[in-house]
């Protein structure tokens, strides 16, 4: 069974502290994680949750490609739509539970306008099991999307798909990219490529 490591939100806000911060060398666990106590109550969720933020921005797969785009990144996370797709990217990359999720979202809404919760639900659970772990695991996800602006929830178990995100900034596009070939490094080279509802969600704008 394929593991899922995921079982509380992190809202973006501190992702892109802790993103900022390490792009311009002075990433501070301890202060990530008093704004942590603010979201959590009790230390060993606290503890928990800087874990995943350590592990999303300090051992993120795409590592090499911040440390060579520091600026580019620092400027594109000034632009809304950039902000969004770069952190859900990043975390994509270490999380692929997430990128799961995200994907299927992404694919039933190249065919449909809604999506609910059980139909994701029954993805998840087809490759991650039926379990606790699952279903926590979703709903630590679908709120970081939905904060990013990727769909709309409608009601309670409901989502619209809606616009694209616009994106401005060549790096945004590129970890974004980085983040479908971590997971299906396959289709690096594929013409098809161009065509995967993932890549979809996202307008490029000049």
């Amino acid at each position: 069974m394929s593991k899922i490591d995921i079982n509380q939100r992190i809202p973006l806000t501190i992702l892109e502290t802790g993103l900022k911060t390490y792009l311009e060398g002075n990433y501070n666990a301890a202060y990530l994680k008093e704004q942590l106590a603010f979201e959590y109550s009790g230390e060993n969720r606290v503890a928990k949750a800087l874990s995943f933020v350590n592990k999303t921005i300090l051992r993120n797969p795409l590592n090499s490609s911040l440390l060579e785009n520091k600026q580019a990144i620092l400027n594109a996370l000034k632009h809304k739509g950039d902000r969004s797709i770069i952190l859900i990217a990043l975390l994509n990359s270490s999380y692929p539970f997430a990128f799961d999720i995200l994907n299927a979202f992404a694919k039933y809404f190249q065919v449909q306008e809604f999506v609910s919760t059980k139909l994701i639900m029954k993805e998840a659970i087809s490759k991650y099991g039926s379990n606790r772990s699952t279903e926590n695991a979703l709903y630590s996800v679908i709120p970081m999307f939905l904060e990013a602006g990727i769909f709309h929830r409608i009601k309670p178990g409901l989502y619209q798909a809606k616009e694209k995100i616009a994106t401005h900034s060549q790096i945004a596009q590129d970890l974004y990219r980085q983040s479908f070939l971590t997971n299906i490094p396959l289709l690096e080279n594929s013409d098809i490529l161009i065509f995967e509802p993932y890549l979809k969600l996202i307008e490029v704008l000049d």
